[in-house]
């Protein structure tokens, strides 16, 4: 779940080969001015510290982590719940002490939920690095869970929810999550508030407890700030957890085989939406490039194969797929999305499960792998002029300890260990030997809108089809 205050963008361009060679030329200037510390304060709170001194606040992720392998749908609601008991302003009466700590800080702050962590982003000025130490003194102690705000959060938890956010995609997502880790827990629909309903707020406190700990979190702080003040105010102001040690964290996440289409009723009045869920390599595997390759040789516009013959075109006239990228500990998800027409919706399936099959018989070509390698150097170079550049390596390292160790600049890194020969060899293991061995795809689609005009639009797909209500 989300609870944004201001919206975090950042600007995505495709660059000149030009551009790419200073991105290259200006790495070690970046790396010079960016240096990176890692600390842990005595009982084992893990920190990270960014030094960046041309910014002009403090920037600062906690992330909360969460055993995805053990969720259900009613460990997701009493998560969700839980973060928004703590952080939703609406549900701040009466006050708590962490709202009014945050909003002495400077009142900007967002929360968002993954099936792995909780991730609390706040901003702030480098003069109220101690006032920020407090506030996470109080997410560690937090004690103002109260029955009427609870009940409150139950009984609009589904206005809560979609505020200011794209819902859709991340109810998409949390559905394609637990279907390709193989703790698939949907039966028959999305029945919120029956389930809803089941929660007590006991189970919110309990899961506060076992959760919201330092020796289960980790802090990134990017700034023009000094690490071992930051270390000192923490030993200072965190609290001394005084309960049993933490249990480790299984690292180990089974993939479930198998492509599946969901097809979940919204209701609404709009074209519906395609979701297409990949399984990728994680960020931190030689293989990640390769297939962002193959995912921009086939869904990229207006360049992508999908784009190229008569009969897409005129499929796809006037319709952009979008790609986003979720990261995870032990691999990545690439989602495809776009609007379609009801009646168009088979035919892009189709459609794109038969471009992926002449990877098989026709790989990329020397052209398609240099534009999509541009495009990948291009929006890397406009990322380290976002403030928040280099935490999300930092996480991928974190969470890949000790198998890894990875440098800021890995994007690059990763550039000169893909040749083309190692792309086309992937794309024929990923895709090619898949098709020709008659292997299914891993990965999830989903269907969002009006379920009765999707399914009497679906014809030869119809048997692989899992309709899910939204209750």
């Amino acid at each position: 779940m989300s609870i944004p205050n201001r919206f975090f963008s950042a600007a995505r361009t495709l660059s000149t080969w030009s551009g790419v060679l200073l991105f290259l030329l200006g790495i070690s200037h970046l790396d010079a001015e960016m240096r990176q510390f890692s600390l842990a304060t005595a009982k084992g709170f893990p920190i990270k510290v960014l030094q960046e001194s041309e910014m002009p606040f403090v920037h600062a992720q906690l992330l909360v982590f969460l055993d995805s392998r053990d969720q259900n749908y009613i460990s997701s609601l009493i998560s969700q719940l839980t973060v928004m008991n703590m952080f939703a302003r609406e549900l701040n009466s009466p006050s708590s002490n962490l709202l009014d700590s945050i909003f002495r800080l400077g009142n900007d702050y967002r929360v968002e939920q993954t099936p792995e962590y909780v991730k609390i982003s706040m901003n702030f000025l480098p003069d109220r690095l101690a006032s920020f130490t407090k506030v996470l003194r109080e997410i560690f102690t937090y004690q103002s869970f109260h029955l009427n705000k609870f009940n409150q959060s139950k009984e609009k938890y589904w206005s809560f929810f979609t505020k200011d956010r794209d819902w859709k995609k991340e109810i998409a997502f949390l559905l394609a999550y637990q279907q390709i880790v193989g703790n698939f827990y949907f039966s028959q629909g999305l029945q919120l508030q029956d389930f809803i309903k089941s929660i007590n707020l006991a189970q919110l406190r309990s899961f506060y407890l076992k959760t919201f700990r330092p020796d289960n979190a980790l802090l990134i702080i990017k700034g023009n700030v000094n690490p071992y003040i930051v270390l000192g105010l923490l030993e200072r102001d965190l609290p001394v957890f005084a309960g049993p040690p933490l249990k480790k964290r299984t690292d180990e996440v089974n993939i479930n085989p198998g492509r599946k289409i969901f097809v979940l009723n919204s209701g609404a009045a709009d074209p519906p939406i395609v979701y297409w869920f990949d399984v990728a390599p994680s960020a931190i595997d030689p293989d990640y490039l390769p297939f962002f390759i193959a995912n921009f040789t086939l869904f990229g516009f207006p360049g992508g194969r999908i784009y190229q013959s008569e009969r897409n075109q005129s499929l796809l006239g006037g319709y952009k797929v979008s790609t986003d990228i979720f990261p995870l500990k032990n691999f990545s998800v690439f989602c495809n999305y776009l609007r379609l027409n009801y009646n168009d919706l088979e035919n892009f399936l189709l459609l794109i499960d038969q471009e992926r099959k002449k990877f098989s018989a026709r790989s990329i070509a020397k052209k398609e792998y240099l534009e999509a390698l541009n495009y990948y150097l291009g929006r890397a170079q406009v990322e380290t002029g976002n403030f928040e550049y280099g935490i999300q390596q930092v996480i991928d390292r974190f969470q890949a300890q000790p198998a890894v160790s990875l440098s800021l600049s890995r994007s690059t890194e990763l550039v000169h260990e893909v040749t083309f020969e190692r792309v086309v060899q992937v794309m024929d293991d990923i895709l090619g030997y898949k098709h020709k061995s008659g292997i299914r795809e891993r990965g999830v689609i989903v269907l969002i809108g009006n379920a009765n005009l999707i399914m009497s639009n679906l014809k030869t797909l119809k048997s692989d089809v899992v309709e899910l209500r939204m209750d």
